[in-house]
């Protein structure tokens, strides 16, 4: 019978205390945070690490945009196949690649994504969202 893999408990080092995978997880996002405020460049190896650079750097280039909360998700519905919610929300260059994918079927996956992010976001009370 197999029995559960065990490992070290991690100890914090500035009092010697066993430490939870909470608070490990809030103990890297810290650092993290902290590496990004002082200017450090992230480490990431290997080709997900330019994958990721190459990621952030599109994020970094989009800004907010802001569009009514229900007729972004009847576009959605209706021609998200086709990235009629991008071209709506403002995000034209991603429209066209939506729109030059369709027949591939990759903007419908993408737009159930899409759709599953804009329910959970709270409209204002002029039915406005940031996304």
């Amino acid at each position: 019978m197999m029995g559960k893999k065990k490992t070290a408990p991690v100890m914090d080092p500035m009092n010697g205390e066993k430490l939870q995978a909470q608070q490990l997880a809030e103990l890297d996002y810290a650092h993290q945070a902290a590496s990004i405020a002082a200017g450090e460049e992230e480490k990431t190896y290997g080709i997900w690490g330019k994958i990721w650079h190459f990621l952030r750097y599109l994020d970094g280039l989009r800004g907010q945009h802001t569009c009514r909360k229900k007729t972004y998700i009847i576009l959605l519905l209706l021609t998200g196949w086709m990235g009629g919610h991008r071209y709506y929300q403002g995000r034209w260059r991603l429209g066209i690649l939506y729109t030059l994918l369709c027949w591939t079927g990759i903007p419908i996956a993408l737009s159930v994504t899409d759709f599953m992010e804009v329910v959970s976001i709270q409209a204002n009370a002029d039915g406005m969202i940031k996304l």
